[in-house]
């Protein structure tokens, strides 16, 4: 009787953890089927070779296009305002200094102010990411982009997987991963 008892809790803790992987495995599945379904659009977007060439706040001049073909490119689409982005934009920061990565990092902030209330905003956080401003939310419209934080990664022109709302570095790192791996 005494070894029936002993086994009565761990029956439970199996059962709790069995329970806890299940439902992982159905937030994980269900999340990324609703993200498919919100992004549809920018998964059969294709960045335009005619797409003009960006300025960040600090001059420097980018063409995502161009630059897909080089490297895996991650567009970081962002926002002072957004409370989800102050999770996101240290990772973003990070992995904007991994030289081991093969990615170009490009942020865009949208409806965030004039370029130099971000660079005090960019200075106050300690962020190093080039900044594309799209104060006027001009680009983002074009590309029917409503949610801050959303990351599209692109490779060869196109963008290869979206992401909006957090996400977790690994998670990020599995996505790039995926797409260098195509």
């Amino acid at each position: 009787m005494s070894s029936n008892t002993n086994n009565t809790p761990r029956r439970k803790w199996r059962g709790w953890i069995k329970n806890i992987i299940i439902f992982i495995v159905v937030f994980t599945l269900s999340s990324t089927a609703l993200e498919a379904w919100r992004n549809r659009h920018l998964n059969q977007m294709q960045i335009s070779a005619t797409q003009p060439t960006f300025t960040t706040i600090d001059g420097q001049q980018i063409n995502i296009f161009k630059d897909s073909y080089d490297q895996t490119v991650l567009v970081y689409v962002w926002a002072t305002w957004c409370g989800s982005c102050k999770v996101v934009s240290p990772m973003i920061n990070w992995l904007n200094n991994q030289s081991w990565l093969n990615v170009k990092i490009v942020t865009i902030a949208m409806r965030s102010g004039d370029d130099r209330s971000l660079h005090a905003y960019l200075n106050m956080k300690g962020y190093d990411f080039p900044v594309v401003n799209d104060n006027s939310n001009l680009l983002t419209q074009q590309w029917q982009l409503s949610r801050a934080p959303t990351i599209l990664i692109i490779k060869n022109g196109k963008i290869q997987t979206t992401t909006a709302g957090l996400v977790t570095p690994p998670g990020l790192l599995a996505r790039l991963t995926w797409v260098d791996m195509k």
